[in-house]
């Protein structure tokens, strides 16, 4: 067990983190839990971020500004330097609630687990918020169930099983933490919000080499600790293929509107999209791009009718207009139920389509343009 008042180590990394750093900072030097040692890892920006650094300098207890192989290699440093008996990893442009550290603590000081994770706000580039829907973990097989920005670790977790393997660049994250799954190390989890994470970091800006390691990673353990290798294997492959997809429609931006026209067999100009979560953004973003108008968001929560999202209003079903509309249901679950939602409500003029839907087409659409070669 953690004593209650024992030493925490806090690590960041950062290059060229300028624009977003002190507010990391603040949230560590803030927290209200104070045994805590913060430690930085600059990899020698260049944009200014030091300056920045060297104002809190004398409240960092580790500080160092040098090459480094990247960002794994810069967190592996920080672990190596750390002494308290848990470890937190915050990077530069995401920021702790005050009582993150606090919680964590008395977590660990109450239960025998060797890894804690919570919460995770989703922060946009417009200042909106959005908490991060929650997997099971047992889904960490095949998919990332797990935030690694709310996470916290004991260190004698490191030292036994090891830290980032930086042969991954962007997936390093989720290789530790299904390595230590594998391990059947106790993973503890608080149900509340942890971390605020601003989207758009390093693996959405790379997002094929984000799938491709991620993917592999899930395929070496899968085929290395589990006795359940073909159902993890087949959901392993359905929600990659998914994955996949979701990229491939956020890279070429016209590749949706096309494939709504394909899927109705006419021009929508119009359109509402259900749900107001990140898909429901990305297909607002996109189709915007392509000028289609977005009438109406819907969706289920009560709490949110009347509001607005992305300056559009947001309805409940029940509120649909019953002259002839077009939904796009942007979730990625749930797809079939809300179809069959929507059919019950006995408006027939409603014609809708899943993601699924539009994903099940495009792979139709390649399928025989392979088979017509």
């Amino acid at each position: 067990m953690i004593s209650k008042g024992c030493k925490v180590s806090i690590i960041t990394v950062v290059y060229n983190g300028a624009a977003t750093i002190e507010q990391t900072i603040l949230s560590v030097l803030n927290q209200t839990y104070r045994n805590i040692e913060y430690i930085v890892i600059d990899g020698e920006s260049t944009d200014g971020t030091q300056r920045v650094i060297e104002k809190y300098k004398q409240r960092i207890t580790y500080y160092v500004s040098e090459k480094d192989d990247g960002l794994y290699d810069a967190m592996n440093k920080g672990i190596r330097r750390a002494t308290g008996e848990i470890i937190g990893i915050l990077n530069s442009d995401d920021w702790y609630e005050n009582n993150a550290v606090e919680k964590a603590v008395q977590y660990f000081a109450g239960h025998d687990a060797g890894i804690l994770y919570g919460r995770l706000m989703l922060v946009y580039p417009d200042g909106s918020q959005r908490l991060e829907h929650l997997l099971p973990l047992e889904t960490l097989w095949y998919q990332i169930s797990v935030s690694h920005p709310t996470v916290f670790v004991k260190k004698c977790i490191y030292e036994k099983y090891g830290g980032f393997r930086t042969e991954y660049k962007i997936a390093a994250d989720y290789e530790l933490l299904l390595r230590l799954y594998c391990e059947h190390i106790d993973f503890g989890f608080i149900d509340s919000v942890l971390t605020y994470f601003r989207v758009g970091g390093i693996s959405a800006q790379k997002g094929e080499q984000s799938y491709q390691e991620s993917m592999e990673v899930s395929q070496k353990y899968i085929e290395k600790y589990s006795d359940r290798k073909e159902e993890l294997r087949n959901k392993l492959v359905n929600v990659r293929k998914a994955d996949w997809f979701y990229l491939k429609i956020k890279t070429d931006k016209t590749l949706l509107p096309q494939l709504i026209y394909t899927y109705f067999q006419e021009e929508v100009a119009e359109i509402m999209i259900f749900g107001t979560g990140d898909w429901g953004t990305n297909c607002y973003e996109l189709l915007k791009e392509e000028k289609v108008k977005i009438k109406l968001f819907i969706d289920n929560d009560m709490s949110k009718r009347g509001h607005f999202f992305h300056n559009i209003k947001i309805v409940t079903p029940q509120e649909l207009p019953g002259e002839k509309i077009f939904v796009l249901i942007a979730i990625k679950d749930r797809q079939e139920e809300i179809k069959e939602q929507l059919k019950e409500l006995g408006k027939s003029s409603i014609r809708c389509a899943g993601l699924n839907d539009l994903m099940n087409a495009y792979y139709q659409k390649i399928k025989s343009m392979k088979g017509n070669r």
